[in-house]
């Protein structure tokens, strides 16, 4: 989840005479659905929402189809926000069964700190809850205080801290012999044996709609999921022991052998990693980023 807000009250200022009472003029807000835009001004509204964020986004359309695609957007439940009806921010509502994700939400830097995200927040809250949703999660980088405090005071609560990690010019490792499956494989064993609540972007179901160049791999009772292995930096997504074999080093041989396979690579993982499993990648020199993420979820 990308979250960038400003978050501070208007209202009254009191002159320094005292003697008068000057009313601030507020903006008025309203939404309009995320359909009534076409790609290109989406994308366009999402990087100047993120304009000054700790991760600037410079958004492109086909960078934003993928997220649409791989995260499930609704496109119809999630919201633009206008300000004196210009767009001043956005919301992106991803949907699955009872629950909702805030996969994303910025604000324009020229209305931070005007009420634009505290408005925006319960307008898709108020929403989720009128389609009979049981509750809402996104995830927030951990630096940022005020979508946090925003987060909280709407009645979000933090679940786990998500990681990310780098291994840049890791050393040569010995080869082992690992099977690319299908990646919907992976993502069924996810569904069976992964954490119940793990982060949306790591759930079997998002997984399952990965197509190449992604890739699936197997060693033994051990599975690997990577972006495009042809890059110069390689993620990886997903990794998963079958129970009856944990504890027995396999993710660690795992991720030597995904090493081995593609030499000559920098590799990352995003922060969407659950704090307690990285050890399998920090025992093979993966470092923490600086900025990680937390989890966080509402139940209605």
């Amino acid at each position: 989840m990308l979250s960038h807000l400003g978050e501070a009250g208007g209202g009254i200022a009191r002159p320094q005479n005292q003697h008068k009472l000057q009313r601030i003029s507020m903006p008025s807000y309203s939404t309009l659905s995320a359909l009534d835009y076409f790609l290109p001004s989406l994308a366009d509204i999402f990087t100047r929402s993120f304009a000054g964020y700790f991760v600037p986004i410079n958004m492109t359309v086909p960078a934003l189809a993928g997220i649409l695609r791989r995260d499930g957007i609704d496109l119809s439940a999630s919201r633009v926000l206008l300000a004196d009806g210009e767009p001043a921010g956005f919301g992106l509502i991803a949907r699955r069964g009872w629950t909702s994700r805030l996969a994303a939400m910025g604000i324009v830097e020229a209305w931070r700190g005007k009420g634009a995200g505290k408005f925006l927040l319960g307008e898709l809250l108020r929403e989720s809850q009128e389609r009979g949703e049981h509750g809402m999660e996104l995830e927030v980088i951990a630096q940022n205080v005020k979508a946090i405090q925003l987060y909280e005071g709407a009645g979000f609560k933090k679940v786990r801290n998500l990681i990310g990690l780098t291994l840049n010019n890791p050393p040569a490792q010995a080869a082992s012999t690992l099977t690319e499956v299908d990646v919907r494989l992976v993502a069924n064993l996810i569904a069976q044996h992964g954490l119940s609540d793990l982060p949306w972007q790591m759930s079997g179901e998002t997984v399952a709609t990965f197509a190449p160049p992604f890739r699936a791999y197997q060693l033994g009772s051990a599975y690997a999921v990577i972006t495009n292995p042809e890059a110069e930096t390689i993620s990886i997504w997903t990794l998963l022991v079958e129970p009856s074999a944990r504890r027995n080093g396999e993710a660690t041989r795992m991720v030597q052998a995904l090493l081995a396979a593609h030499p000559r690579k920098n590799w990352h993982v995003s922060a969407i990693v659950p704090e307690e499993t990285i050890r399998p990648l920090e025992k093979v020199g993966f470092t923490r980023d600086e900025l990680s993420q937390f989890q966080m979820k509402m139940d209605y």
